[in-house]
């Protein structure tokens, strides 16, 4: 099992940051009795027709662009359903298109998600650093995310500016971020503020004190708590979250796209100072980077 789990992170020790140890690990396992062959058995992936016709598709609607000297591909798809070993066809289409490194989007339309898979053969570009900002995981030459409710055009956009690593020709959180603040009082009964939530047409609003220092946030996923009728006469800040994820004015809009998909929130409140002036929504995000396409 071991040597199972060595080969497949380290691409059967073909990855560039596959290391000496690796190697040694390897055949520190065989000396003791590791067997190749069912070694083999386990990583053996099946292609069948439906990779074929995947990686057809792939290749017909590749886009391949230069980004901070590297080629990188781009290819986005539409699925039906759960496929099997589409990492393996990723891997051959980065090598077919003979790019720097692949990305590949995968919608699944009837759950309304995308599927991203990289593969990189260079190290200037770390998979699984990028692959970590889009909330999923992976190493330095391959890894995933899934996210949900997410546009392919603006999941590209993302990686391409996450490559570049240049983060201070974003816009800042302060150019885009929604000011004043709604915001209710940790006092104001659960009644009261559905009230608000309706109202506005909005799915939550921070939480403040009586110094007006920001406590909690409240969205309709924590006013799911609330099944009795009794407890709409109860303060908010028995439901509210306290957990308040913050940024910084002066970070960049891929930065709090960060935080957003790593703790699946939908806003996320603007601090200068220790106070806050002011609220990212996951729709102000949204439409920054389709700002960002071309027409």
């Amino acid at each position: 099992m071991f040597l199972i789990g060595l080969y497949e992170d380290t691409g059967n020790l073909t990855f560039p940051s596959t290391l000496g140890e690796d190697a040694h690990a390897a055949g520190f396992l065989l000396d003791r009795k590791a067997d190749l062959v069912i070694l083999a058995s386990f990583l053996k992936q099946a292609y069948a027709r439906q990779h074929r016709d995947i990686l057809y598709e792939m290749i017909r609607k590749s886009e391949t662009i230069k980004q901070s000297g590297f080629t990188v591909g781009f290819s986005k798809l539409d699925l039906e359903g759960r496929v099997q070993n589409l990492a393996m066809v990723v891997q051959m289409y980065r090598e077919i298109i003979n790019a720097d490194a692949a990305f590949c989007i995968f919608r699944d339309l009837l759950q309304d998600k995308c599927m991203v898979i990289g593969r990189s053969g260079v190290d200037e570009i770390d998979i699984s650093l990028i692959m970590r900002s889009l909330g999923g995981g992976g190493h330095p030459g391959a890894g995933s995310a899934l996210i949900k409710a997410a546009n392919p055009e603006v999941i590209q956009e993302m990686i391409v500016e996450l490559i570049s690593g240049n983060q201070q020709t974003s816009v800042m959180l302060s150019d885009i971020m929604s000011y004043p603040v709604v915001k209710v009082h940790e006092d104001t009964t659960v009644q009261e503020v559905i009230m608000i939530i309706r109202e506005l047409g909005c799915t939550g609003m921070p939480v403040v004190d009586d110094q007006d220092d920001l406590v909690g946030i409240v969205s309709r996923r924590d006013l799911k708590k609330v099944r009795q009728s009794k407890q709409m006469s109860a303060p908010i800040k028995a439901f509210m979250s306290r957990n308040v994820v913050t940024i910084s004015h002066e970070r960049s809009a891929v930065e709090v796209a960060r935080l957003m998909i790593k703790h699946d929130i939908g806003r996320v409140p603007v601090v200068k100072e220790g106070k806050m002036i002011g609220i990212v929504t996951r729709s102000d995000v949204m439409m920054y980077f389709y700002d960002m396409l071309p027409d």
